[in-house]
């Protein structure tokens, strides 16, 4: 069925007692992630186990965190609750406390070790010092697992803040780590503003999305 023929997808703002099934959801639609692979990647002799492991662990230490701050949204429906969710963090100014990633990476860290660790995340300074000055929400991470992809669970996640950005006049933000995806947040107005070139790495879209009357 179109996506503009189905009923509406009810959400809500998901709580500590939904972070085991949103990290667990995540982690299985990001498991081929371009630049999370990128990341964690463990040379061609890797254990998709331990691979696995390493995207949970820093799904968990992310949403630990981002505690207080992020704004999980989930389905309303409980079944579809553990299928998929996003991560978005709202606008905040320059003295407004934000997601704490110190321990985002330390499991990774202790895996593939400091040194390599470090060259990694300073490949991917591109992206992560280009977030806009201006304050906008910014979409974190969204993911569907894959047996329920194409019902539309994704973007009733989106559009469950986008509306709030066009009532208060917000920008969004989100950086799409798979382009493959992009097609999908030029439907919920993003438009692509750049692109961060990773070094050894792939290239991953800049999108902003201006508020709509």
């Amino acid at each position: 069925m179109p996506e503009s023929r189905r009923p509406p997808i009810a959400t809500r703002v998901g709580g500590d007692d939904d972070v085991p099934v949103v990290v667990a959801a995540l982690a299985e639609a990001f498991a081929s992630d371009p630049v999370l692979s990128f990341l964690l990647d463990e040379g061609p002799d890797h254990e998709p186990g331990r691979h696995m492991a390493l995207i949970t662990a820093l799904f968990a230490n992310r949403l630990l965190g981002g505690r207080g701050v992020d704004e999980i949204v989930v389905p309303g429906d409980p079944a579809d609750a553990r299928e998929a969710a996003a991560v978005w963090v709202p606008p905040r100014g320059p003295d407004d406390p934000g997601p704490d990633y110190s321990a985002v990476g330390m499991v990774n860290q202790m895996a593939l070790g400091e040194e390599e660790m470090a060259r990694r995340l300073e490949a991917m300074m591109p992206m992560l010092g280009a977030s806009p000055a201006t304050p906008h929400w910014y979409l974190a991470f969204v993911g569907t697992r894959a047996a329920s992809r194409g019902r539309g669970l994704a973007s009733a996640l989106i559009s469950a803040v986008t509306r709030r950005c066009d009532a208060d006049g917000v920008g969004a933000y989100l950086e799409s780590s798979n382009p493959a995806n992009v097609p999908l947040y030029k439907h919920h107005g993003f438009v692509v503003t750049g692109e961060a070139a990773i070094a050894g790495g792939p290239t991953v879209p800049l999108m902003w999305r201006d508020p709509q009357r």
